[in-house]
């Protein structure tokens, strides 16, 4: 099928369909070439005509993705059919093709993967050919990413660095995608990976560097999956990404004391932070004093509340010193708000002052 017209009555054989689901499949399939067209053109290009351009078009395997998504999320489609047309997904991936991975990819992986069907092997062959691609969650629904994510953190037959690396790598090519914030808390929350190596990833995304995390590689085992990983994994494990997200930088800050760290030192050595995503430090710093001002000391949280309103360019961040400011200190933080250069700070402050007069 791959490389070659697509023949539904072979699709049909390879998936193990009924009759009855075969003119179902014929419906999804052509619906799926409609989504396609409707995302590269903006409309439905070829209308009823396009029954006839799915033989070749659905042996791509990027747009074989959006026929399978439609599969998947039909209710008149066996269980049986529907793994088998995820798996099929799987083997069509060609590896350094423009279109060689299917649409929605990730969650093809994650129903396999809640329907018990994606093995160690399949897993880490997925991740790998997948290494490469920008927005992991493009085609997606924030529920259906997050499925695959928790997923991928529950697999315990893949050692937990190994995990974790790759855990690192779909965060850093988010983008803009949903979910971003929730993965971060997801993996930083679970006790499963040694508090070490979590602490080592907020650290490496604030320094922007690569985590050092110790991934032991597979060994070979003579098939063609194994194989193709023993050669192309450790390219993708000494290329991990380096350069973070801005939410990346923000959320290692603010779980680095949940971590262990001493928030006053922390937030001393980020508060005039100049660089690089400097309004995301500040912002964090401002999380942490707000979450952990109990255990810190009253001048030191004093100064650290001056700095962030004289140093913040952005009138955003300002105002959550301010706020941090009058409920830590009293009235007086929120009066000087109220002399602010920014307008919209201004009006924030007016506004605070009538709720509590």
């Amino acid at each position: 099928m791959i490389g070659r017209t697509f023949e539904l009555a072979d699709f049909c054989a390879r998936v193990g369909a009924s009759t009855k689901e075969a003119n179902v499949l014929r419906q999804d399939l052509v619906r799926g070439l409609k989504d396609y067209y409707e995302a590269l053109y903006g409309y439905d290009r070829y209308g009823a005509e396009t029954i006839f351009m799915v033989p070749e078009r659905m042996s791509q395997p990027y747009i074989f993705g959006f026929g399978c998504r439609r599969i998947l999320h039909d209710r008149r489609i066996s269980l049986a059919t529907k793994v088998a047309t995820a798996r099929l997904a799987l083997d069509m991936v060609l590896y350094g093709s423009d279109s060689g991975i299917p649409f929605a990819f990730f969650g093809i992986l994650g129903f396999l993967a809640t329907e018990q069907q994606l093995s160690e092997q399949d897993l880490r062959y997925a991740l790998v050919v997948s290494a490469g691609e920008a927005a992991p969650s493009r085609g997606l629904e924030k529920s259906e990413y997050l499925g695959f994510f928790r997923q991928l953190l529950r697999h315990e037959t893949m050692p937990a660095s190994e995990r974790l690396l790759w855990s690192h790598s779909l965060i850093a090519r988010h983008q803009d995608g949903p979910g971003g914030a929730e993965t971060i808390n997801l993996v930083m929350s679970d006790e499963g990976f040694s508090l070490g190596d979590r602490y080592e990833l907020c650290s490496a995304w604030l320094r922007f560097r690569q985590p050092r995390l110790q991934v032991s590689l597979p060994s070979r085992d003579g098939s063609f999956r194994g194989e193709f990983i023993a050669e192309h994994m450790p390219f993708w494990v000494a290329h991990s990404p380096s350069w973070p997200l801005p939410m990346m930088v923000r959320l290692a800050l603010v779980w680095l004391p949940r971590l262990g760290a001493d928030p006053m030192k922390l937030c001393e050595e980020f508060i005039s932070y100049t660089d690089s995503f400097s309004d995301q430090v500040r912002t964090a710093v401002a999380e942490i004093v707000a979450e952990h001002h109990a255990s810190m000391p009253s001048a030191g949280l004093k100064n650290l509340i001056e700095q962030g309103i004289a140093i913040s360019g952005s009138s955003p961040i300002r105002r959550k010193f301010y706020h941090l400011g009058t409920t830590l200190f009293g009235p007086e933080y929120l009066e000087r708000a109220t002399s602010d250069s920014s307008n919209s700070v201004r009006q924030w402050a007016a506004r605070q002052k009538l709720k509590h007069n």
